[in-house]
């Protein structure tokens, strides 16, 4: 067994105490939209599309107690992609700031309106590496990090979010608009329980790194799925 496979079984402990998610265990899935900014070969591949999303809080807490929030969505696969592509954000620190330890620190929030949602690691492509970043355009109504709220938006007016990426330390620039119109139904949600995944989902030559920790969070995702029986 390796390191990183010994140190997710808690993990996969923890998912099956709870038969559910071990991280962000509580969430509200939507279908939505994104659309590229950027000019075409500018940064990531991310491309126009229909989506899967993720709004979720990060421990769980009940209600509209404060929380690390996250942000997660699935692109279709490319023409020469085997999986789709899954990106996971979750608050941390910008503020006004783009630095790096601003980038990688997890931040709790107490409202969806003052989230910043980070990539917290980097991702490599064409020998680059690169951020994403995401906020909110339209703030939601109501005070506290209530998922409630976020569910009658999302059924309401819609989430719309900013996305934006930087390359290494450079500053952050659009990249794409996210939009969550539509929950999905809580008896869809109970058939098939997605198990949004950076490592095992990802475009081609996109990659998380370091390569380490990539596969620390590799052996992470799979263990919650296998405690939950969740799908890939």
């Amino acid at each position: 067994m390796k390191v990183s496979d010994l140190a997710a079984l808690p993990i996969a402990a923890g998912a099956a105490l709870r038969q559910r998610r071990f991280f962000h265990p509580v969430g509200v899935l939507a279908n939505g939209t994104i659309e590229r900014m950027s000019p075409p070969g500018e940064g990531l591949p991310v491309e126009s599309g229909t989506i899967l999303g993720r709004i979720s809080k990060a421990v769980g807490t009940p209600g509209s107690l404060p929380d690390a929030a996250g942000l997660a969505w699935r692109m279709p696969p490319s023409p020469f992609a085997a999986t789709p592509w899954d990106l996971l954000l979750a608050t941390a620190g910008f503020g006004s700031s783009a630095l790096l330890p601003n980038r990688v620190a997890l931040r709790p929030v107490t409202s969806w309106s003052e989230a910043w949602y980070s990539s917290l690691l980097p991702l490599r492509y064409e020998d680059d590496l690169w951020w994403i970043r995401a906020r909110l355009t339209i703030p939601v109504s109501g005070s506290g990090l209530s998922l409630q709220a976020v569910h009658e938006h999302i059924n309401g007016d819609g989430l719309h979010f900013d996305v934006e990426q930087a390359c290494g330390n450079g500053e952050f620039e659009p990249l794409a608009t996210l939009r969550l119109t539509e929950v999905v139904p809580l008896a869809q949600q109970a058939e098939h329980d997605v198990a949004f995944d950076p490592v095992r989902h990802s475009a081609p030559e996109v990659r998380v790194w370091p390569e380490w920790l990539r596969n620390f969070r590799e052996s992470a995702y799979r263990s919650s799925r296998e405690g939950r029986d969740a799908e890939g």
